[in-house]
């Protein structure tokens, strides 16, 4: 009996002993990292490989005899294009003068019969075109969503070609 109550008190004075070394705590750092690289987004889709980042939509015209205007609304139709780059970054959106253009003048077309001209501008009066180098439009980024609105003319005083649905496509490029 004396053996048996020997063996219980080791064991508990073993236990004891056992969980008091291994009580303890050991600490160190754990380095969370993330960069952030230089660049811009634009709200839009990609379809078939190739961003689209919205649409100027003239609408359904009649004649030509006055001037047409219309502003971009992004890809789908939900809202205006906005453009997040990061703050304090300098950074240019150029547009080329489309697919149809002649001699430096955009063109919509109805399937390379039938043409009509149009413009894209930086500012709601239309006073300065929107184009490339020079006419590029220069922006400096703020870390958030910039509206980055798109104002087209169709130029007045055109004849009014065949009915039917014109189309350009004019390149955006946003570089920094």
């Amino acid at each position: 009996m004396k053996t048996n109550k020997l063996v219980l008190i080791t064991s508990a004075v073993f236990a004891v002993v056992t969980s008091a070394a291994s009580a303890g705590e050991l600490r160190g750092d754990v380095d969370v990292l993330l960069e952030i690289g230089q660049g811009c987004a634009i709200n839009g889709v990609v379809a078939a490989g190739v961003n689209k980042f919205g649409t100027v939509d003239f609408g359904e015209q009649s004649n030509l005899t006055l001037f047409v205007d219309a502003e971009s609304t992004r890809s789908g139709g939900a809202g205006g294009l906005e453009l997040t780059c990061n703050t304090n970054l300098a950074y240019a959106v150029s547009l080329d003068d489309g697919v149809n253009a002649q001699a430096g003048q955009r063109r919509v077309t109805r399937g390379g019969l039938d043409f009509v001209q149009y413009e894209l501008y930086q500012d709601a009066a239309r006073s300065v075109r929107w184009g490339q180098g020079p006419q590029a439009r220069a922006l400096t980024g703020t870390g958030a969503a910039q509206p980055l609105t798109i104002y087209g003319r169709v130029l007045a005083g055109q004849s009014t070609p065949a009915a039917g649905n014109y189309i350009d496509t004019v390149r955006m490029t946003i570089s920094w």
